[in-house]
């Protein structure tokens, strides 16, 4: 059971999660994972007793299982049903580093689609420290310590490559908690919670910066809250997935969380089979890293400023480029530091569904925005030509851009945007880092309404401010560029092969 969400517009919001302050008292018994052998020895391997400890716990009608203050070393332990695992202050537990602890987890019967890697076929298996498969009233909470083998040298493969564990795996389980824990050094995913149901983390602190592919926390799930987290990874931060068929990932609140990372901040995709709805984001720091490692956007200084500093992709990342539906996405209240653009909004053509037709995007709410910029690459809202994005709605929306195109560079510009429709959807490789617009490139879109808009240049940029392109309707309501109101200028607003273009004060 969850309470539900209490919400002050504009200010700190309440999340009563009623699930995790009753975890401590309605829990049942408690099995020490010590009662069963565990041992803080750096060379035993605990794997077999921290099981032993979960399936008594199980086999008697659940409750919790205890690991105490101390380091515990282990391999691959699969949770079960009725069953959490209590992490206490001081408490560590270390995955090993041997990969052969690791086993191959068959996951085939769940039709789950790979998202980089695997051409779109079901993943056959999966890897990871702590794996939960269709259990029910699970999940990991205290103050304790849940620690992936990252760093391991065993694990040093390269980016995107497979056989590297993630720290939790939840597939097809249904009212998951986890509340309070720290979760570090992931190998990839840090913690991946994939076609579940009734899920609510909060408080967590997640670091994962040992690693490539070390998405913070990645949720594919129905009715979930995440709230008053701190996630900091190396590869995205928050990211929704849609990677099964006729499961959307949906009825989803986010609110109070602090995300940095070096690629995305808030991210819907890339995999986006069934697609999303019915998400709102709300009160959420985006910042980078006070770590810099592996990824550096090998960019000049003309595209980006300081490039030799850490950055943020893009802020806010929704994607529909499988073949689902993406709706109903609200996203309020951020405020989002030294990102390479704010937003990046598209419509791909990467798969398509089983009827032949590619993703659909419409109704999408983003609001009360602050966003520091750190490059040349707009926002950007695209669709494709038969599918555009459709019923876009910004609002009070902050840009400061501290870097700009001159006159003379305005020749490096391409004459014809490239447009890539079927490869990875991403700011800076859809098309291109150089484009005729320093605030909003706009594509293939209908129906957009640009309200309170206003954008702050360190110096004049030679470029339009906004520039669309096969725009069908559109209103820019109250919107100003260095303090002057928006007008249909060379200088401010191009559009072409577009109509239905308001301007109102």
């Amino acid at each position: 059971m969850m309470c539900p969400l209490l919400t002050l517009n504009r200010k700190p919001l309440l999340v009563f999660v009623c699930l995790s302050l009753m975890a401590t008292s309605v829990l049942g018994q408690s099995y020490s994972i010590r009662d069963f052998g565990a041992k803080t020895d750096s060379t035993f391997l605990n794997t077999k007793a921290i099981q032993k400890a979960i399936d008594k716990c199980h086999a008697n009608g659940g409750g919790e299982v205890v690991v105490p203050a101390g380091t515990f070393y282990t391999g691959t332990i699969f949770l079960k049903s009725n069953v959490y695992l209590h992490l206490m202050p001081g408490a560590v537990l270390q995955g090993s580093y041997n990969p052969a602890d690791y086993p191959e987890h068959d996951i085939l019967a769940a039709k789950k689609f790979g998202t980089i890697t695997h051409n779109g076929l079901y993943l056959t298996y999966m890897k990871a420290l702590v794996i939960a498969d269709k259990a029910t009233h699970t999940g990991i909470i205290g103050l304790g310590t849940l620690r992936g083998p990252g760093e391991g040298k065993a694990f040093q493969l390269g980016l995107n490559k497979d056989g590297k564990p993630k720290n939790i795996f939840f597939i097809g389980c249904q009212d998951v908690l986890l509340e309070g824990i720290r979760i570090l050094n992931s190998a990839q995913i840090t913690v991946s919670i994939s076609g579940c149901e009734r899920v609510t983390i909060n408080r967590i602190y997640l670091h994962s910066w040992v690693n490539w592919n070390c998405d913070g926390l990645d949720i594919d799930g129905k009715d979930v809250i995440i709230a008053n987290s701190i996630i900091d990874s190396e590869d995205d931060a928050l990211c929704f997935k849609s990677e099964y068929l006729a499961k959307f990932c949906e009825n989803i609140t986010v609110t109070n969380c602090v995300l940095s990372s070096i690629c995305n901040g808030i991210k819907f995709g890339t995999g986006s089979r069934s697609g999303f709805r019915n998400i709102t984001v709300t009160n959420c720091i985006i910042k980078k890293s006070d770590v810099n490692a592996f990824r550096h956007w090998d960019m000049p200084p003309s595209v980006v400023y300081k490039p030799e500093e850490t950055s943020v992709n893009c802020g806010i990342v929704i994607l529909g480029v499988d073949g689902g539906l993406v709706e109903n996405i609200n996203i309020s209240d951020i405020v989002m530091t030294d990102v390479l653009s704010p937003i990046f909004i598209r419509v791909g053509k990467r798969f398509v569904n089983p009827e032949q037709k590619p993703s659909v995007m419409r109704h999408i709410n983003i609001q009360n925005i602050r966003a520091e910029t750190r490059s040349i690459i707009p926002s950007i809202i695209a669709g494709l030509e038969e599918s555009p994005a459709e019923d876009i709605r910004l609002s009070n929306i902050r840009i400061a851009i501290p870097i700009r195109v001159s006159a003379d560079s305005l020749q490096t510009i391409p004459a014809v945007i490239p447009e890539s429709i079927k490869g990875y959807p991403e700011n800076r490789v859809t098309f291109g880092t150089k484009l005729p617009a320093s605030a909003f490139y706009i594509k293939h879109a209908k129906n957009l309404t640009l309200s309170d808009i206003t954008i702050t240049q360190s110096q004049p940029d030679a470029r339009s401010a906004f520039y669309l392109d096969d725009v069908v309707g559109m209103k820019l309501r109250t919107v100003t560029i260095d303090n002057k109101k928006l007008v249909k200028s060379e200088a401010m607003l191009v559009h072409k092969k577009s109509e239905q273009i308001e301007l109102i004060d």
